[in-house]
């Protein structure tokens, strides 16, 4: 069943969700694996592959849930780090809904002012996003600037995107307090394509928390994460998460990695819960 077109639906309104860009894969909430002080690495990859659930109305009483897997590659050499990924969607929400990646760390939903009761399920290839970034290790601070791009590859006509191109800025930093705790915060901004209908603006976004070593190759993190919404009619988003990875091979150079996260909203802008998981492998 086809949703409503999008192009009909007046006042449109965006509801926050989460959807890391690409090789920020390698500094979500869920592993939190920090940029490097040093610039050691001659040349390094890894291939991944993850899948997300998450549901919630968004303060709208529009009850919507997403499930979404992607595969992601990402090569280091030196400090610069390059990163694509590509997601595959499957969404089941009111028929004036549009899911679409977009946000420094968020996946923007735009809807209508008054959500329609029919909910419709679709599915296809999301959003492809692009990013680079640079470590910059200062004293004894881990530090990294990024920039990223989301390219309109979803379909406007199922209501699996918006047709246009955001882009965003991050700057991440990180200090060892001792060998098993680090903590991190990193602050963000984007630059949101403008569709047709729809009004929007640029956002912030953050995040901060602490990563705990709790075994050679075991590790958690729990952090806060804040994301301006995109349109004012709408509360901003705020959420707690925690994540768990387990690393295997990391002494032989080809690291394979699981990592599990789970995330809890703490405002109505944000989606009710979300759980993750993602495996990735170095080469």
């Amino acid at each position: 069943m086809a949703p409503t077109s999008v192009q009909a639906q007046p006042q449109p309104q965006i509801l926050p969700q989460t959807q890391p860009l690409p090789q920020t894969q390698a500094q979500t909430r869920a592993q939190q694996a920090l940029p490097d002080r040093s610039a050691r690495q001659d040349q390094s990859g890894e291939i991944s592959a993850g899948v997300d659930y998450q549901q919630g109305d968004y303060g709208t009483r529009a009850k919507v849930e997403t499930i979404s897997t992607s595969l992601a590659v990402a090569i280091r050499k030196g400090r610069m780090r390059l990163g694509a990924a590509l997601p595959y969607l499957r969404t089941t929400a009111p028929a004036d809904v549009v899911v679409s990646q977009g946000g420094l760390f968020g996946t923007p939903l735009l809807a209508s002012g008054g959500a329609q009761s029919v909910r419709t399920r679709r599915q296809g290839i999301g959003d492809a996003t692009l990013q680079v970034a640079y470590d910059m290790p200062i004293g004894r601070f881990a530090t990294s600037l990024a920039g990223g791009v989301k390219l309109p590859t979803a379909s406007r006509a199922k209501g699996l995107g918006t047709g246009k191109a955001d882009y965003a800025v991050t700057a991440q930093i990180a200090r060892s307090l001792k060998a098993t705790i680090t903590p991190f915060a990193a602050l963000g901004y984007t630059i949101v394509g403008k569709p047709d209908d729809f009004s929007v603006r640029n956002t912030v976004s953050g995040t901060a928390g602490t990563r705990v070593t709790l075994s050679p190759r075991a590790f958690a993190a729990l952090s806060y994460s804040y994301e301006q919404s995109v349109v004012q009619t709408l509360s901003d988003r705020q959420s707690l998460g925690l994540g768990l990875g387990v690393n295997w091979g990391a002494a032989a150079g080809r690291k394979v990695q699981l990592s599990v996260q789970s995330e809890a909203g703490l405002s109505q802008g944000a989606p009710d819960m979300k759980v993750g998981l993602r495996i990735g492998a170095g080469f």
